[in-house]
Order: structure tokens, then C-alpha cells, then sequence
């Protein structure tokens, strides 16, 4: 299993954890992976007693470990495990023991989310359409906005399509009212989002000359754009547009009034959610 594409997902015991399990079953099947199963503890527990305590009861996946690892915090756990192997993707639910949806995310979670350098699909253990060991994503939707920030995840984003044999959708979002993003080397989008783009084909291909030179071979990417409150926008566009999931670059803060679109991305959406730090 040495030097194999890796899936993590850490889980506390508690049924809400055991939400994401079957994503992560997905995720290691569709990338031929490696399925690791975490436990944060100060005591070693054998493997079939972990699976109980984990509540795990039935495994699709053939190459998997389930351990015991240990840290200062269970995030530092985490993210140290994640550091020991060829890890392509965290995989988490929402939430774990302490479920209050009046948080948007466990402490746990948003802990591995806000410090990870490896993608984290977060799974919300409420979604009426939670993945099973059975789905195979085939469509990524990727919200851009053509600054060097946003646009530095793509890399990660390609490697993800092309160990899933996926295809990308690019959505760009123009909200009226307000200003491009001022970051240096932006690639603005034509201006007037109520008449039509006739320069639209122009920026498109400059677009991806700029950002999309390593698209790996069979992987198809389209480039859309709409407009409106992003986070709805996303929701709808993947909703008509079959995609499996959301991934997108951030900073890594949801404190205070940051991350807004993101904010209202875990609120309102089903599909489940790819964080990429793009610090």
C-alpha cells in the first residue's frame, strides 16, 4: 500500500461521524486508494474493538487500516497522519459527537478544514442525498473568479479529476454592484453582466491560457457564467448541471464576517463541499 494515493477520514465514535464514511468509501474506490480510518486516543485499541467503538459495521473497500494515532489536540492528530501518507484527500462529516446545528461546522472539523493542505470533502450528516460507497463522481464544479488566488487551486483540482476521471465545470460569477477583484494579475471579466458578452469568447480563452495550461489528457473542462448571490448560483448551477460536488480554493478563516460565500455554501447546499487551501 506504500506510495498509494491515501483517504482519510477520522472518526470519534458517534453515528453523525459515520456520515461521511460512505464518501470516503467512494473516494478511495474511485481513486484506487488507500481507505485510512483514525481514531484520536491516548490508549491503542485493536482493530476489530475500534471498528465497534468507531461504529463501523460493514466496509466496501478492500485496502484499508484502522489505528489509534495520537496528538497534542485531535486536529494536530490529524493533520500529522495526514503528513505520513500519500494523503490525496480528508474526508470528514460536518459534525461529530457534539451536533448542534447552530454551527455550522464541530470544532474538529473546522479545525482540519482551517489548517489542512490537503483537500477536505465535509459531508453534512443532515444532506438528504448523502454519498454511499456506490457513488462515482464524475463532474467537478469549481467557482473562479480569474485572480492568481482562486486559480491556484486548480492544480490540486486537476489531480483530483484525473485520479477520478472526472470533468470540470468552471463557473465564474459576476455579482452587479460590485468590484472585480483587485488582486494583481487578476483577469477581469467583461463588464457588463445585463447585455450580451460578446467578448466573453476572447476572455475565456485567455482565461484558461493563463490558469488551465496543465489540463491532464481526458479530462474535459468547460467554462460558464452567471450571476447573482454566489452561493445560490453554485447551488443551482451544479443542481442543473449534474455536479457532484464543490471545490474551491479559500484562506482557510470562517471567523467573524469572513468567508461569507462559503458560510452560506455549508448552509444551504446538499452537494457536498471540497475546501482547498489556497494560502
Amino acid at each position: 500500500m506504500k506510495n498509494r494515493p491515501a483517504v482519510i477520514i477520522p472518526l470519534d465514535g458517534s453515528k453523525t461521524a459515520t456520515a461521511a464514511l460512505g464518501a470516503a468509501q467512494a473516494m478511495t474506490m474511485t481513486m484506487d486508494a488507500v481507505l485510512h480510518i483514525v481514531y484520536v486516543s491516548e490508549d491503542a485499541i485493536e482493530e476489530k474493538e475500534l471498528l465497534q467503538t468507531l461504529k463501523v459495521d460493514h466496509l466496501e473497500v478492500k485496502d484499508f487500516t484502522v489505528q489509534t494515532i495520537t496528538g497534542a489536540t485531535v486536529v494536530d492528530a490529524i493533520l500529522k497522519f495526514a503528513a505520513s501518507v500519500e494523503t490525496e484527500m480528508i474526508v470528514m462529516s460536518s459534525h461529530g459527537w457534539t451536533y448542534n446545528t447552530q454551527h455550522l461546522l464541530g470544532s474538529n472539523t473546522m479545525g482540519v478544514v482551517e489548517r489542512a493542505i490537503d483537500p477536505v470533502m465535509v459531508i453534512s450528516p443532515s444532506s438528504t442525498a448523502r454519498p454511499g460507497p456506490d457513488w462515482r463522481p464524475n463532474k467537478i464544479l469549481v467557482p473562479q473568479d480569474g485572480s492568481p488566488t482562486s486559480a491556484a487551486v486548480i492544480d490540486r483540482v486537476f489531480r483530483l479529476a484525473e485520479l477520478m476521471s472526472a470533468d470540470i465545470d468552471i463557473l465564474n460569477i459576476g455579482v452587479l454592484g460590485t468590484k472585480p477583484p483587485s488582486e494583481a494579475g487578476t483577469i477581469t471579466v467583461p463588464r457588463y453582466l445585463d447585455y450580451p458578452r460578446y467578448d466573453w469568447p476572447a476572455w475565456s480563452r485567455e482565461f484558461v491560457e493563463r490558469f488551465y495550461k496543465h489540463l491532464p489528457p481526458g479530462v474535459e473542462l468547460n467554462i460558464f457564467e452567471r450571476e447573482g448571490d454566489p452561493a445560490d448560483v453554485m447551488i443551482k448551477f451544479a443542481a442543473e448541471n449534474g455536479n457532484d460536488f464543490i471545490a474551491f480554493g479559500w484562506h482557510g478563516h470562517l471567523e467573524n464576517e469572513r468567508a461569507i460565500i462559503v458560510k452560506n455554501l455549508i448552509r444551504k447546499t446538499d452537494v457536498p463541499l471540497i475546501f482547498i487551501w489556497s494560502r
